[in-house]
């Protein structure tokens, strides 16, 4: 009997010590656990069309922990989450969060609040998710294992560099184990990223965005780490050898908005930009720089205040005033934002009136906003618009930088040692001749596809010769990025899927048919999912009358206008499963089943509204109360205005067209439209009132802006001149450069002085940090003008700042440069020097450093850091300068 008590009583401690952690709650706060549950059971109704998928995995024996977990997800994940994955995936963030948890020192340390908020959520952005969080906690554990918090932040973004670097691509954002795979990624990507990896070790973590810069034509993404009770930036896949370093760290203070998402109901001490019953929005601008309070009073004609007016504080940007913050008008007609002292266009809009005015950035008062009707006399204006003036920031340890540039050059190396282990091109030319395909016509698509090789390969090599040819045109259809991520069943899936229905009769629309590719959504195998998911009689149906489409989706699927908040498309199959969808998935939905039974179909280019074919033309479709709509079409004449003949104005660089809709203008996205690189063009679209903004960036970062105004009557054509405000850009010589600085050339390491490099046209230096975004986007704007520096005939001179040249650097990696480039370093920074003291840069100067020396070395013309259209200003100074 006393060994028995001997016995029991320590079992029984230990089954009183497994139950205690078994019912350790992860929402320790009860009445915001009691928020959680409520929502969620909201939440489990709304997706009851997925039911089984979603919520089976409560019937688990999960610990009170998973639960609360799960529960806090499934309550505010967005509508496209709810459609996509199911209850195992989501379990295992759950349980991979507490695992991380409780592996690292500092995991007992993070707050309830930070933990939900930014450790526990699987989603960033509008990214497609994947497992990226268990791949990147059991292959960062025990690297980190040892270090603080703060030095592991500083270790992951180093591992983060070993994989990613920058490169742009499209506005799709992908996952971050397919941004691993392809090794490069857009700040948006890389940041995704970043933080997914944080939050997989248990640092809380945030994206940070500057959804306009004020000074330039451009955005950003970064990252926020929690570290010990107070927040800390740093550049995603950028690492430096401190936190809050960056390059955009200068730039940064000249912010009007920097900004972040929150998974769920957050009650921090961060401003508040928006808050819903699912995520909210921070204005993080203080962080980072001076900031003011901009009021705004809405009032109507008889100057009463207007509540519940939607105002919308818009930045200059690309060509549009976009709005960075979006606020609603109090009882009094008044609301506030918390901004920089740069200038905005502050529109407001209820009930169909609107108004608008220009608020200085450097002005304190109230902005009053005047609604009216639209009187379609709207006057045409010219006015300039400033962004916050620059400011200074504390010199860095330069020590420090170069033995963190060390480390730069061993992890690009690792990353090339992976890029390496892609497939070749004579691996690739023996299954061309297998399949009988013209000789690099697959390597082309194989290469671009770059760590998805694989795919690529078994989708072509699961292929008979005869099916080859159809193979090839399917890749041919679908975008780049899809290369990336695209798997060789969904290939297959669109491929053999394609045949159960004639093609068009006109066979002009067949790509509209077979091409997997609608949107920006994920491309997955939803065309025989479709096909199975109708019968026999309702396809027959939609193939005769495709607007039955349109109906049985109005019929069957709820349309959702709020849960969808990071804006992330659902794939067909999920919007068909779930029983509603939001309006953008609803079009793609309506393009998808018309695709899936031969029907040509898309969304149209500059609207996104969904078309099909009718009759040989473009049938638009409506939906809701004004479905049975049809809209006038007239057209639009554009000329070029320029004096300069050479000029060729660019969308979304130097104009934009918005037509007016429900209270404000929405700009038409012709951004990939080549007819529009040719003038005069003509443009066909819906009748209405329209606005033409254009802009001239100035060197400072100010716009010399235009806003003029036309209407487009039905069978009419309206000619539209753009004509960009002239220029105020710096002109006549700013001194002369020591011509006799030296740099070393590269790959053969000659030393040569600027004077060696001159030619009678002038000279060219672009002074570089290879490493980092701005350089990246200076070289793909000269690479647009390369036609333009050839005929100009001087020579361009690039130059790799002092102390940023690493081991891994090739200049053949930026394609057709103009012929007369020459690379080089600047070794012992002479050149930087020679060129910053003429022109008056104190201490080092923003990378890339762009000059225009004439051939007798006098500097006519200099950019410190990246403005879009960089390639086209230096094309205008060669061609009016005198002195050259």
């Amino acid at each position: 009997m006393k060994h028995f008590l001997r016995l029991a009583i320590p079992v029984l401690m230990l089954s009183i010590s497994c139950k205690s952690v078994v019912n350790k709650h992860l929402i320790a706060d009860k009445s915001y656990r009691k928020l959680v549950h409520e929502q969620f059971l909201e939440r489990k109704e709304l997706a009851a069309g997925r039911d089984s998928a979603l919520f089976g995995v409560f019937s688990k024996g999960l610990s009170v922990a998973e639960t609360e977990g799960l529960e806090f997800l499934y309550a505010f994940m967005p509508l496209s989450d709810l459609a996509t994955n199911d209850g195992d995936y989501y379990l295992k963030q759950v349980r991979s969060t507490i695992e991380a948890r409780d592996f690292f020192s500092w995991g007992k340390s993070v707050p309830e609040a930070e933990l939900l908020h930014f450790v526990l959520p699987y989603r960033v952005n509008n990214e497609y998710t994947d497992t990226a969080r268990q791949v990147f906690f059991a292959e960062l554990k025990d690297r980190i294992k040892g270090l603080g918090m703060a030095e592991a932040a500083l270790e992951v973004n180093h591992w983060c560099h070993e994989k990613v670097v920058y490169k742009s691509t499209d506005e799709r954002t992908s996952g971050p184990l397919t941004t691993v795979r392809t090794a490069f990624g857009r700040c948006g990507e890389e940041s995704t990223f970043a933080v997914a990896a944080l939050r997989s070790v248990c640092i809380p973590a945030r994206q940070v965005y500057t959804p306009r810069w004020a000074h330039t034509d451009d955005n950003h993404a970064w990252v926020e780490v929690w570290i010990d009770g107070k927040w800390h930036f740093m550049g995603a896949c950028e690492p430096e050898p401190a936190l809050d370093m960056a390059w955009f760290a200068e730039p940064v203070k000249r912010a009007m908005m920097t900004h972040t998402f929150v998974f769920g109901q957050y009650e921090g001490s961060e401003e508040v930009l928006e808050k819903t019953a699912l995520f909210t929005r921070l204005n993080l601008l203080s962080n980072y720089t001076r900031t003011k309070s901009l009021p705004v009073k809405v009032i109507n004609a008889g100057g009463k205040p207007v509540e519940n007016a939607r105002v919308e504080f818009s930045l200059y940007n690309y060509a549009e005033f976009y709005p960075i913050a979006t606020l609603h008008t109090g009882s009094q007609g008044t609301c506030s934002a918390t901004t920089g002292y740069g200038d905005l266009l502050v529109r407001a809009v209820k009930n169909g009136q609107f108004g608008e005015t220009l608020a200085p950035g450097g002005a304190s008062d109230t902005v009053i906003v005047k609604l009216a009707g639209l009187s379609y006399t709207l006057p045409d204006e010219q006015f300039t618009i400033t962004p916050p003036a620059k400011q200074a920031i504390a010199p860095t340890d330069q020590s420090l930088v170069d033995l963190n540039n060390l480390r730069l050059k061993q992890e690009d190396s690792i990353r090339s040692i992976y890029i390496s282990t892609f497939i070749d091109s004579v691996t690739v030319a023996g299954l061309e001749a297998e399949k009988g395909i013209s000789a690099g016509s697959l390597w082309h698509f194989i290469s671009l596809s770059r760590g998805n090789w694989k795919e690529i390969v078994t989708f072509m090599k699961g292929l008979a010769s005869d099916e080859a040819a159809e193979g090839m045109k399917l890749l041919s259809l679908i975008s780049e990025k899809d290369l990336h991520d695209i798997q060789a069943l969904t290939l297959s899936d669109h491929l053999k899927s394609s045949g159960n229905f004639n093609d068009p009769v006109d066979l002009r629309f067949i790509d509209f048919v077979r091409s997997p590719r609608i949107g920006r959504e994920l491309v997955t195998p939803w065309r025989s999912f479709i096909q199975h998911y109708f019968s026999a009689q309702e396809a027959e149906a939609f193939r005769n009358h495709p607007m039955e489409i349109r109906n049985w989706i109005s019929k069957h699927i709820i349309p959702d206008t709020v849960s969808n908040y990071y804006g992330v498309p659902l794939a067909p199959e999920g919007s068909l499963q779930l029983g509603r969808t939001d309006r953008y998935s609803r079009d793609l939905l309506f393009v998808a089943i018309a695709r899936s039974f031969g029907i040509p179909a898309r969304l149209e280019p500059a609207t996104r509204r969904p078309q099909f074919v009718d009759s040989g033309a473009w049938t638009d479709v409506f939906f809701g109360a004004n479905h049975e709509k049809s809209v006038p079409r007239g057209e639009v004449r554009l000329l070029n205005a320029s004096v300069d003949p050479q000029f060729i104005p660019r969308y979304y660089t130097h104009y934009t067209i918005g037509r007016f809709e429900r209270g404000k203008f929405i700009t038409l996205d012709y951004e990939f439209d080549e007819s529009l690189l040719k003038f005069p063009c003509v443009l066909s679209v819906d009748t209405g009132y329209y606005r033409l903004v254009t802009g001239n960036r100035q060197d400072d970062g100010s716009v010399l802006c235009t806003m003029t105004h036309f209407r487009v009557k039905a069978g009419e054509q309206s000619i539209v001149s753009i004509d960009l405000a002239s220029t105020k850009q710096q002109s006549g010589i700013l001194g002369k450069a020591d011509l006799n600085a030296v740099y070393t050339g590269i790959p053969v390491k000659t030393t040569r002085t600027l004077n060696e490099s001159m030619s009678p046209h002038g000279l060219i230096i672009a002074l570089l940090d290879p490493a980092k975004e701005p350089t990246k986007h200076l070289m793909e704007d000269l690479k647009a003008v390369k036609g333009a520096l050839d005929s100009w005939g001087g020579n361009v001179l690039f130059l790799v700042a002092d102390k940023k040249l690493n081991n891994g650097f090739n200049p053949s990696g930026y394609g057709k440069l103009p012929e007369k480039s020459v690379f080089g370093h600047d070794s012992g920074g002479a050149v930087a020097s020679a060129v910053s003291t003429v022109c008056s840069i104190s201490g080092e100067p923003q990378w890339p450093l762009l000059v225009i020396l004439n051939n007798k070395g006098e500097i006519i013309w200099q950019s410190e850091g990246y403005n879009i259209g960089l390639g086209d200003k230096l094309l205008k100074q060669l061609s009016t300068d005198k002195t050259m």
